[in-house]
């Protein structure tokens, strides 16, 4: 199984800088070069050159873009990129949850919301992205985690129990 992404195609959207990509293993992603063409040095060429950044296609062995220009671009990058920018659902914000086993309390100390707002992102289908931004970065880096979580102790709900009496 190759674990590299590779560009099967790739062909220019409607909307300005953003692509079509379908991988090698049959995904579909779509993808915003907005912040690259305006942020980069030699992207810029395409802000004022549309139908130059049309003229996209996989390099010779799918191991990244390329176009006419002599630009390219890694499908690593470019997979990267796509990942950061698929909307994330209440349903993502639960399972990351779970798996650094936060309460809600622990989850809206971290996203510096009300425990209300959680309680309403777990039912969204697609969370603000800010906040998915948030979650990647605190998935992929432990000390950016650390530095922000507070662990919060909650009180059980219902009446307490009874302790069992000696006989």
């Amino acid at each position: 199984m190759d674990i590299m992404p590779r560009v099967k195609a790739v062909s220019a959207a409607k909307l300005p800088f953003v692509l079509n990509v379908e991988w090698n293993d049959g995904s579909k992603s779509r993808v915003d070069l907005t912040g690259l063409v305006h942020s980069s040095q030699h992207f810029k060429v395409f802000a004022d050159d549309l139908d130059a950044f049309r003229k996209v296609q996989p390099d010779e062995y799918g191991v990244g873009i390329e176009w006419a220009n002599g630009l390219d671009y890694s499908a690593n990058t470019l997979k990267a990129l796509a990942d950061e920018q698929k909307p994330m659902s209440g349903k993502y914000l639960e399972l990351f949850e779970k798996l650094l086993k936060l309460s809600t309390e622990e989850t809206a100390h971290l996203m510096k919301v009300d425990r209300r707002t959680i309680l309403n992102w777990r039912q969204s289908n697609k969370l603000p992205v800010a906040v998915g931004i948030a979650i990647r970065r605190f998935q992929s880096d432990p000390t950016a985690f650390a530095a922000h979580y507070r662990p919060i102790e909650t009180k059980p709900r219902g009446r307490p129990k009874q302790a069992h009496r000696e006989r």
